[in-house]
């Protein structure tokens, strides 16, 4: 059964509990700026965040600014980001940042198709920077995000469709200047409870309004 809407107000138990449960990392700060979230964010595809928490502030402590980044050495890079496994995001990295110092005078664009523009910046990583940067309430849905709300809503299905139906919801349910903590709230939520396998629905916030969960007990 798919729901036809999220129930009013659905997202309030999920904040009570992340105030209480959520993980806390220093890109989620209010001090973190574009510069800290975009370098966290390219760390963080297919990569715990506990794996990245291990070297994001040494990175920062020797990259400090998005211009010493970007007269980085190539070498020096890898050997950081040889320890979370995936050398090839280095030059990523490196080349966004470029980017967007020389393209956009040194700070994203507030454009969801200019962003996307700059290589190594996607769908996500836009959205995340339209919301904790520019201000613009965007959902940021990512596969783990898809899991948790398509479980919620029930609905079932190709990948791309899911998502938009799930990013259309949280859009639709959130009121916008909750937006980023029941983003972020529902990405802990992911990591937490509701796993891919053996999700823990006796301990998630939103069991009472899952679809899944009142299917299948």
């Amino acid at each position: 059964m798919q729901r036809a809407a999220l129930p009013e107000r659905w997202y309030e138990e999920l904040l009570r509990w992340f105030a209480e449960q959520g993980r806390r990392f220093p890109w989620r700060e209010s001090t973190a700026g574009w510069y800290e979230i975009l370098v966290a964010e390219i760390m963080l595809q297919r990569t715990r965040a506990e794996t990245v928490l291990k070297i994001y502030r040494e990175f920062l402590s020797r990259y400090p600014t998005p211009q010493e980044l970007c007269k980085a050495d190539e070498d020096d890079l890898r050997s950081f980001f040889k320890r979370l496994g995936l050398i090839n995001r280095a030059s990523r990295l490196k080349h966004a940042v470029c980017v967007i110092i020389k393209r956009f005078g040194g700070r994203p664009p507030c454009s969801a198709d200019k962003l996307k523009a700059v290589p190594g910046i996607g769908d996500y990583i836009a959205s995340v920077l339209l919301s904790r940067v520019c201000g613009i309430p965007t959902p940021f849905v990512d596969s783990n995000v898809v899991r948790v709300m398509s479980r919620v809503l029930g609905v079932t299905g190709r990948f791309s469709d899911v998502k938009e139906v799930v990013e259309k919801a949280i859009a639709e349910s959130v009121p916008s200047e909750l937006l980023v903590d029941v983003n972020t709230a529902i990405i802990d939520l992911a990591a937490l409870i509701c796993k891919p396998r053996r999700p823990r629905c006796g301990q998630c916030p939103l069991r009472n309004v899952c679809i899944q969960r009142v299917y299948t007990g």
